[in-house]
C-alpha cells in the first residue's frame, strides 16, 4: 500500500483517543478494552500508539494502576525518551470520557478494515496480473481474503490451562443439567448416533458418511438433514426438547429447526425432492412412477408438500464441480441463506483445479480433504460429506482401512459413520457373546430372520469407525436401523435417547 493510501486510511486521532480513554477507565472498563480493544495492536497505525496499546493491556493484565508515569516508563523501554516522554504529553492533553471507547474501538476497526480491503484487493489485482496464475485459482484467492476479513474474529491467544479448565467443567455441567439430551451441538436425530456424538454436530465438524454403492449413504444423508431443517428425530426426547424449546431459557434451541445446504454432484434437486417426497408422504415408489394413487395417498402427499415448504431445507445441482469453487459458492450460501450446516454428496466427484493435482489422483484427493476442512472452519459450520469404500470391502464390516481414495478426508473428519446391511455381516457377528448380541438385535429377532435379503423393511447396520468427542463402535455390535427401501428411509430401532438401566436394547 502507498504511503499515501496508508494516510488516508488511517486515523490518528481516534486512536489516540482510545488510548488516552483506557487512562480514565474504570478497572471494569479497562479490562473489557483489554480483551476487546487493546488486543488487536494492527487497529493501530503509528509505532508509538502499537506500543502504547501493548504497554497498556501488559498493565492491565498485570492488574497495575493505568496511568502517566507508569506508562512513560513501559515505553521508555521500547521507545527513545523523547518519543516517549512527547507522547505522553499528548496522550495527557488528549482525554476523552472514558464510556466512549466502544465509540472509539469501532471506528479504529472500521479503518483497519479498509486498510486491509485494500491490501486483499492489490494482492488479487497482482494474482490476476500474473498470467501463470489460473484464473480460477486468482478468484479463489481474493475471494477467500475478502470472507477471512468479513468473518475475522479476534483470538483467545494463549492463556493458562485454568481459563480451558473452567471451560471443561462448564460443558461437564451442562451435560449433568440435561441428562439424556445433546448438548452444545446440533442433534441428528438417529437414536444410537446422537448416543454415541452426544455433544452433537458442531461448527468446523466434518461427519464423513461412507457406503458402496446403493448402500443407503444419500438415504442417510437426506434423513440426517430433514432431522434439522425440519426438526425431527427418532426419540421421544427429541420431541420433548421441542416441547420445552421455547420455555426452558434456550436450553434445547440446538433441537429446533434450521437452514441446511445440500450440494449435489451426483443427483439432481429435481430427484433429491422426489425422493424427500415419498419419504414424507410414506406413498410407495412404484405406485408413485405409475401414477396409481389413491384419494388417501394423495392428502398425504399433500400434507408432506406443505411439510417440505415450512422446511429449511436449501439444494443447489453442482456437478462436476472444484472445491476452490464449491468453497465460494458455500461461503456464499451461507451468507446468504444463514446456513447452519452443510451436506455434500460425494466427495469422489469433487476434483482440484491447482497445478499440482492435474494428472495426480490422490494430490486431487487431498486438496479436496484440506479444502473440505478449511470450508467447515471458514464457514463455521458442521459439514457432511459422503464417500466410497474400496470396492473389495463391499458387503462386510471394514474400518478406516475401508477407505481408498477418501482416506486423507477419514483422517481429517471428525465422525466417520459407516453403512451397510444387516444380512452382509450377519456371519461376522455371531462369534460375540449372546448378551451383547441380545442387547443390540433385540429380543424378537427372531420373527425377521426369514427376510430375504431384498425384503423392503430388512435392517442396515451403522458402524461409528471413528469418533474424535466420543465413543465408537469399534470391538462391539454396530447400530441397527431399519431399511425402508419402498420410501428412501433409515429408522431408528430405539426410541430412548439415554437408558439410566442400562438394560435397553434396539427392537
Amino acid at each position: 500500500m502507498s504511503d499515501r493510501l496508508h494516510k488516508a486510511l488511517a486515523n490518528p486521532q481516534a486512536e489516540l483517543a482510545l488510548l488516552a480513554s483506557a487512562l480514565r477507565a474504570s478497572p471494569e472498563q479497562r479490562a473489557q478494552m483489554a480483551a476487546e480493544a487493546l488486543q488487536q495492536e494492527s487497529w493501530f497505525t503509528g509505532a508509538e500508539r502499537v506500543v502504547a496499546c501493548r504497554v497498556m493491556r501488559e498493565m492491565i493484565e498485570k492488574s497495575l494502576p493505568v496511568d502517566l508515569t507508569l506508562l512513560k516508563d513501559g515505553l521508555r523501554a521500547h521507545l527513545a525518551d523523547p518519543i516517549a516522554d512527547q507522547f505522553c504529553e499528548t496522550l495527557a492533553g488528549a482525554m476523552p470520557t472514558a464510556s466512549l471507547w466502544i465509540q472509539l474501538a469501532e471506528k479504529c476497526r472500521d479503518y483497519y478494515v479498509r486498510r486491509q480491503g485494500v491490501e486483499v484487493a492489490e494482492q488479487a489485482k497482482q494474482q490476476f496480473l500474473n498470467l501463470a496464475t489460473p484464473a480460477g485459482e486468482a478468484l479463489e484467492s481474493a475471494e477467500s481474503g475478502f470472507f477471512a476479513l468479513h468473518s475475522a474474529r479476534s483470538g483467545k491467544g494463549m492463556r493458562h490451562v485454568s481459563a480451558s479448565l473452567h471451560e471443561a467443567y462448564a460443558s461437564i455441567e451442562e451435560s449433568m443439567m440435561n441428562r439424556g439430551y445433546v448438548t452444545g451441538g446440533m442433534p441428528t436425530g438417529f437414536t444410537d448416533l446422537d448416543r454415541f456424538y452426544i455433544k452433537g454436530m458442531r461448527p468446523g465438524h466434518v461427519i464423513m458418511l461412507v457406503a458402496p454403492p446403493g448402500g443407503g449413504k444419500t438415504v442417510a444423508m437426506m434423513k440426517l438433514c430433514w432431522n434439522r431443517a425440519a426438526g425431527r428425530g427418532d426419540y421421544d426426547e427429541y420431541e420433548n426438547a421441542l416441547m420445552h424449546a421455547a420455555q426452558d431459557n434456550g436450553k434445547h434451541q440446538n433441537y429446533l429447526p434450521c437452514e441446511v445446504g445440500v450440494f449435489t454432484l451426483e443427483m439432481d434437486d429435481v430427484q433429491l425432492t422426489e425422493r424427500l417426497l415419498i419419504t414424507q408422504s410414506r406413498v410407495e415408489i412404484a405406485k408413485m412412477q405409475r401414477g396409481q394413487i389413491s384419494r388417501k395417498e394423495q392428502d398425504e402427499l399433500g400434507r408432506a408438500h406443505r411439510r417440505i415448504v415450512e422446511s429449511k431445507l436449501f439444494f443447489e445441482f453442482v456437478p462436476g464441480i472444484a472445491i476452490q469453487e464449491l468453497r465460494v459458492k458455500a461461503r456464499y450460501a451461507v451468507m446468504r441463506h444463514k446456513l447452519k450446516m452443510i451436506a455434500i454428496d460425494y466427495a469422489q466427484l469433487i476434483t482440484s483445479n491447482t497445478k499440482a493435482a492435474r494428472g495426480n489422483r490422490t494430490q486431487e484427493m487431498v486438496d479436496v480433504s484440506k479444502g473440505l476442512k478449511l470450508l467447515a472452519q471458514e464457514c463455521n459450520v458442521p459439514v457432511v460429506v459422503l464417500a466410497q469404500p474400496k470396492q473389495e470391502t463391499w458387503g462386510m464390516r471394514a474400518g478406516l482401512n475401508a477407505m481408498a481414495e477418501t482416506a486423507q478426508l477419514a483422517k481429517d473428519a471428525d465422525l466417520v459413520v459407516m453403512f451397510g446391511f444387516w444380512d452382509k455381516i450377519a456371519k461376522q457377528i455371531e462369534g460375540l457373546e449372546a448378551k451383547t448380541k441380545a442387547g443390540v438385535t433385540g429380543e424378537n429377532e427372531e420373527e425377521h430372520e426369514d427376510r430375504e435379503p431384498d425384503d423392503p423393511r430388512c435392517f442396515a447396520y451403522a458402524d461409528i469407525v471413528k469418533n474424535r468427542h466420543g465413543g465408537n463402535t469399534t470391538g462391539s455390535k454396530p447400530i441397527k436401523l431399519l431399511w425402508e427401501r419402498d420410501f428412501f428411509d433409515f429408522v431408528s430401532t430405539n426410541r430412548r435417547l439415554f437408558d439410566s438401566t442400562g438394560k435397553e436394547h434396539q427392537q
